[in-house]
């Protein structure tokens, strides 16, 4: 079985059927353009400030049951950055938190930072890799893989599946 770091604190529901049925992709295609969009303009910043890279680096942590891949956005020498298009700045989510404390994890690295680009500018919120967050991690998925799924990680005000969970 094979998990994304992305997936992490998630709609469990969201991520049993992305799992089941990954042809019918839950992501919209909106979404994703403008998050390459975003990836682009960080990527310039860094050329910029002629910052040695690696771009969309795969990552894997293998466990007993299943593993966990991703591709972090950006690696440099000393941090990982994960970045995300907003409308608006906010606060990140624990969702986001989860996954670049995965990456963390498979790159060996203790820094990181979460950027988001509202399409103008860029705001960064540095992030120290965590093992209990990691250990919460494992445990997440370990939970949806045994079938237990519960509605304490979902955020049904913008979930796709809100029905299941208003009930």
């Amino acid at each position: 079985m094979r998990f994304l770091a992305s997936w992490v604190f998630r709609c469990p529901f969201w991520v049993y059927f992305q799992q089941k049925y990954p042809e019918c992709n839950l992501v919209s295609r909106r979404n994703f353009e403008r998050g390459k969009i975003a990836e682009k303009e960080f990527e310039k910043f860094l050329k910029k400030r002629r910052i040695r890279y690696s771009y969309q680096k795969h990552l894997s942590l293998v466990t007993r049951n299943y593993s966990i891949s991703g591709r972090a956005d950006f690696i440099t020498s000393e941090r990982v950055y994960e970045i995300k298009s907003v409308r608006r700045f906010k606060k990140p989510n624990k969702n986001w938190i989860g996954q670049l404390n995965l990456y963390l994890a498979m790159s060996g690295k203790r820094k990181g930072s979460i950027v988001q680009y509202n399409g103008i500018e860029f705001k960064e919120k540095r992030i120290s890799y965590s093992e209990e967050l990691l250990e919460e991690s494992l445990e997440y998925f370990e939970r949806i893989l045994s079938g237990k799924i519960s509605r304490e990680y979902s955020n049904c005000s913008s979930c796709i599946f809100a029905f299941i969970c208003l009930r």
